[in-house]
């Protein structure tokens, strides 16, 4: 699938013995040399969380899978998430209804990574379709609610071997 051209992916192996985090801030340091980038988590105000920039207006998500990094990097408004998952990913369906597989769990968790609420929303709470130019989701809020969810578009994308890779934006 291709992607939009303001959507930029890219992955770096992690050494066995290296920090991953080094990894991807390595690499969103390529591709946005004149950012800085901030991880604080909002519950204990540790060095971890959802990574924010600064010094460019751009937004970014992080995932990991053994082995490797994975970035999405966005120059329009909005947010955006990405998640990459082993394709061999077992029991999925006990998370999500129906036949999940690793693709829809890595559209789901990408889904809610640019929603910004991430696993603190119920994974089966995603509702996601097919679209002529990738997928489309929405968050329920609940069943019998009336409100209109944001929708977000997505992509599938083919990571290194044996991973699958999930970007959505808002």
């Amino acid at each position: 699938m291709t992607l939009p051209p303001c959507i930029r992916v890219a992955w770096r192996e992690v050494p066995l013995d290296a920090p991953r985090r080094e990894s991807s801030r390595a690499l969103l340091a390529e591709l946005l040399p004149a950012a800085r980038f901030v991880s604080r988590c909002a519950l204990c105000g540790g060095d971890h969380g959802r990574i924010s920039v600064e010094g460019v207006d751009t937004a970014v998500s992080v995932s990991y899978v053994p082995g490797w990094a994975v970035v999405a990097v966005t120059d329009a408004p909005g947010r955006i998430g990405i998640d990459a998952v082993p394709a061999d990913a077992a029991g999925l369906d006990s998370v999500l209804p129906g036949a999940a597989d690793a693709r829809a769990w890595a559209r789901v968790e990408a889904v809610l990574k640019a929603d910004g609420r991430g696993l603190a929303v119920d994974p089966a709470r995603v509702a996601v379709h097919e679209s002529a130019d990738g997928w489309r989701a929405r968050v329920v809020e609940s069943p019998d609610s009336r409100d209109a969810a944001a929708e977000w578009r997505g992509w599938d994308l083919d990571g290194p071997a044996g991973v699958v890779v999930a970007v959505a934006v808002g």
